[in-house]
């Protein structure tokens, strides 16, 4: 390395810093609550489908698109994939 690049390390986290601030501050809070809000829709959704239809009931579908979202949400949009599921074995897919 030369030491010009050695002198601007550390100006880097500096220039980082911002992008690290809106994150932490802005964007990560923001995802909490959607997961947050999206569980608990979940969980509610699932728990009249078990009340009222014994798995296929009338909140199969709904409770199914929630459970899509919710994923999506959780990979921030698809950006990372949490483990490559077999359709066979993704509780959305089950017959």
């Amino acid at each position: 390395m030369s030491t010009e690049a050695v002198a601007n390390l550390p100006i880097v986290p500096l220039l980082l810093l911002p992008f690290a601030l809106i994150f932490f501050i802005i964007v990560f809070p923001f995802w909490g609550v959607a997961l947050g809000v999206l569980g608990l829709l979940l969980v509610i959704l699932r728990g009249l489908n078990s009340v009222f239809g014994k798995g296929h009931g009338p909140f199969a579908g709904p409770a199914a698109a929630v459970y899509r979202a919710f994923r999506w949400v959780l990979t921030f949009g698809g950006f990372v994939r949490l483990g490559e599921q077999h359709p066979a074995s993704d509780p959305v897919h089950r017959a």
